[in-house]
């Protein structure tokens, strides 16, 4: 990816990857982080789940011997109090729960949090609050509001085809076609399990 283009992206707000891993650009970063003049801490998340995790990494980017035992609402008081900006890669943007994401945005929002996540998959409909916020590095590849899942129109004619030939041959040798409509159903179950 290219490095100049992701950093003017996060300095203007959040950023999102669509099908691809950020931990290569986060190590790229964190190593050149001299050389592009960059003032904010630098934070990798593996996941933004579980919450208190997540926002415990972000503390210690700033405070290293952060205590664990704060509450959630105390380290997100702290993390928006810095003076610093920081800047959170995660991955599996995907795993967010709608409570997760809300915390998340509360930061970005009161705070000087920007975040680069990648995103393989679809996400949870209550996360669209927090993934509107963000400008996509590659629109194509993301599967959002905009796009239409069609892999159970596809699994469902995949399943008609299969039982036109079942039917096909039932016919021929006095088969019932109730086994015709017993076989389609085992084949979308297959082709979803597959699938899924």
């Amino acid at each position: 990816m290219d490095l100049i283009k992701i950093v003017s992206c996060l300095e203007e707000g959040n950023v999102i990857h669509c099908g691809g891993n950020i931990r290569d650009t986060y190590h790229e970063l964190s190593e050149r982080a001299e050389e592009l003049n960059l003032q904010a801490a630098l934070v990798y998340l593996v996941s933004p789940m579980p919450l208190k995790a997540g926002l415990l990494e972000i503390m210690r980017a700033h405070e290293p011997g952060a205590k664990e035992k704060m509450t959630i609402t105390e380290i997100m008081t702290a993390i928006a109090s810095l003076e610093r900006e920081t800047w959170v890669f995660m991955d599996h943007f995907e795993d967010l729960t709608g409570k997760a994401a809300g915390k998340y945005l509360w930061l970005h929002t009161h705070g000087r949090v920007k975040y680069m996540a990648g995103l393989t998959g679809t996400f949870r409909g209550e996360v669209q609050s927090f993934y509107s916020t963000f400008k996509k590095l590659n629109p194509s590849g993301c599967l959002d509001g905009d796009s239409i899942d069609v892999s159970v129109t596809v699994m469902a004619l995949i399943s008609v085809f299969a039982s036109l030939c079942y039917l096909r041959v039932g016919l021929e040798y006095g088969l019932l076609a109730t086994s015709t409509i017993w076989f389609a159903l085992i084949v979308f179950r297959t082709i979803n399990y597959i699938v899924r």
